[in-house]
């Protein structure tokens, strides 16, 4: 199975009933956006309880409250019942991408339909997912989204992979690892994720030389540039993946080194699936060293049952081929053909799913080729049919209303038109030609040192960049000049453009905002708009541009060194 990467928010769970009730009650007080943003906060905090009961009552109050006080944020309250439901209620996706279409709200339709594939792909109906993901897919461009269009890219893969189709999925994984490696961006968990589902593939396959090579890439550039908070958790998988197939090499040494090593990591950062991995793993090379008991021991904790160790077993039925090996071994021939028949009742059960899932995916994929093929082709016939029908009423206004004198007259008095035009557009460029070889005077450089200097000042005391429609007729009728002089100020003494010149003063103030943490409680399209630019493209455009990184690049990196630096004074 393919591991999931998640940022445990383990810091959000601290006193957390206390915390978590006057949120609650802070919601209660909130309206529109405020409510909106605090909306998606408090259900990304509370999904991180590892009590169903609790978190669901935590939803069922802010359930109630978006029901009552905003449609829009009602949006996230039905998928979050809809995702974490104990009983189906898929209903509610439906009515959650009702409400965001409403309101025209993409991000919100793009939230739902991203969740949608995600259920879908929990509960291994992949074809359903496949729908849902090929939906959310259509509604983000892929020259506007980067990393966005990639997660959908890296689930397409997934759905491929779980439904028994390695090579569609090999071909996904493997174009989403070649962009990472072009961008050399190696302190992201992605690129790990794409390394280790294809060497994972490879195990699949029983490709074993190719699967080491790429956990062994892997570890080697996590090891060198992963400086991230999950960086061992990063590190514990690809060894563990490592070790499982030195061990189908037969070297047990070298998979016990690499497994004693995950082990040394600090419990709090390894995450339940990597944890999972590791015993299935320890329990299997006990068994190969010829310790069943020790290894049963360790396999035990991995089966389903009454305990609550693990939200979700992963092992289920390779656990079952490991206790009829272990019991096996003991000597004890009646419990391992028990568990020799429960591993290949359930197992055949799963492959028969994995095929159907396998044609179901494909025939979905075939069937959205279909239907944009076919939108093509109604959109080329009614294309066709309307240049028919203009180039047929053309014809027939030219028959029966102008005859061929009128016809040559209006010719002439195009071309007369256009002679006339080019005739001006030369007066004009020889015109602007001179005003550039015109020199500037020092008087008049003195005077464009001292309107940029009080240029500057306005800029600093009146922050008149905050206003997204700021335009220079404004700024110059604030300076007591005009457009065209303060234009051409701007250009000599700066060497820059009227927009450019804004821009840094807002890239600026969004800088500021950032340092003083207004991104922890607000999203990056109410920073644009708090720094002063129209629109979140605009701002993170300009942003990559005057810095070189994009803002959420920025917002996360000032803070790890943020609190690095922290730390450090610390301990001073």
């Amino acid at each position: 199975m393919l591991i999931i990467w998640f940022l445990a928010p383990n810091a959000l769970i601290c006193s957390q009933d206390t915390l978590l009730h006057d949120k609650l009650q802070r919601l209660e007080e909130l309206q529109g956006e405020e409510l909106r943003e605090s909306i998606i906060i408090f259900y990304d905090t509370i999904k991180a309880i590892g009590d169903y009961h609790s978190r669901m009552a935590l939803a069922d109050e802010v359930f109630g409250i978006t029901l009552i006080k905003d449609e829009i944020a009602h949006v996230r309250s039905l998928v979050f019942r809809a995702y974490y439901a104990e009983t189906p209620q898929t209903g509610l996706f439906d009515q959650a991408f009702r409400l965001a279409e409403k309101y025209h709200r993409t991000d919100d339709m793009n939230h739902v339909e991203h969740k949608r594939a995600l259920y879908f792909m929990a509960k291994k109906q992949y074809d359903s997912a496949m729908i849902h993901l090929l939906r959310y897919r259509d509604m983000i461009p892929p020259e506007k989204s980067g990393e966005g269009y990639r997660e959908i890219i890296n689930l397409l893969g997934d759905i491929y992979y779980h439904a028994g189709l390695y090579m569609q999925a090999r071909e996904v994984y493997y174009d989403l690892y070649q962009q990472y490696q072009k961008e050399g961006n190696w302190n992201y968990f992605r690129p790990y994720v794409m390394m280790n589902n294809l060497g994972q593939i490879a195990l699949k396959t029983g490709n074993l030389q190719e699967a080491g090579d790429w956990f062994a890439r892997s570890l080697t550039l996590a090891e060198q540039y992963l400086k991230t908070p999950y960086r061992h958790n990063t590190l514990g998988y690809t060894k563990i993946k490592l070790a499982e197939t030195e061990m189908m090499n037969g070297k047990l040494q070298v998979a016990e080194r690499l497994l004693n090593e995950v082990a040394a990591y600090p419990e709090a950062s390894i995450y339940e699936d990597v944890s999972q991995e590791w015993m299935f793993n320890r329990a299997r090379l006990l068994l190969k060293k010829g310790k069943p008991d020790e290894a049963q021991q360790m396999a035990v904790q991995l089966l389903p049952g009454d305990s609550i160790k693990f939200s979700a077993y992963r092992f289920v039925p390779e656990i079952y081929r490991l206790f009829a090996d272990i019991s096996l071994q003991k000597g004890d021939y009646p419990l391992a053909f028990h568990y020799s028949n429960e591993y290949s009742l359930i197992s055949d059960s799963l492959y028969v799913q994995q095929n159907l899932a396998g044609s179901m995916v494909i025939l979905e994929e075939y069937n959205q080729k279909l239907t944009r093929l076919e939108l093509q082709r109604s959109e080329q016939r009614i294309l066709i049919l309307i240049t028919g029908l203009a180039i047929l009423v053309v014809i027939l206004f030219v028959i029966l209303v102008l005859y061929r004198k009128l016809y040559k007259s209006k010719l002439e008095l195009v071309r007369k038109t256009l002679e006339k035009d080019l005739r001006q557009e030369e007066a004009i460029n020889e015109t602007e030609d001179k005003n550039v070889a015109t020199p500037v005077s020092e008087e008049v450089l003195a005077e464009q040192k001292l309107l940029i200097k009080n240029l500057k000042e306005l800029m600093v005391l009146n922050k008149p960049y905050l206003d997204p429609g700021l335009s220079i007729l404004e700024v110059a009728r604030l300076l007591s000049s005009n457009r065209t002089y303060l234009s051409r100020a701007i250009n000599m003494q700066l060497k820059t453009t009227f927009p450019n010149f804004i821009n840094e003063y807002r890239i600026s103030d969004s800088i500021r905002l950032i340092t003083s943490n207004y991104t922890l409680n607000h999203t990056q399209e109410a920073l644009a708009r708090q720094s002063g630019f129209a629109s979140r493209t605009v701002f993170i455009n300009a942003f990559k541009k005057y810095t070189g990184v994009l803002p959420s690049f920025f917002v996360a990196n000032y803070r790890r060194w943020d609190i690095e630096e922290k730390q450090f004074n610390k301990d001073e």
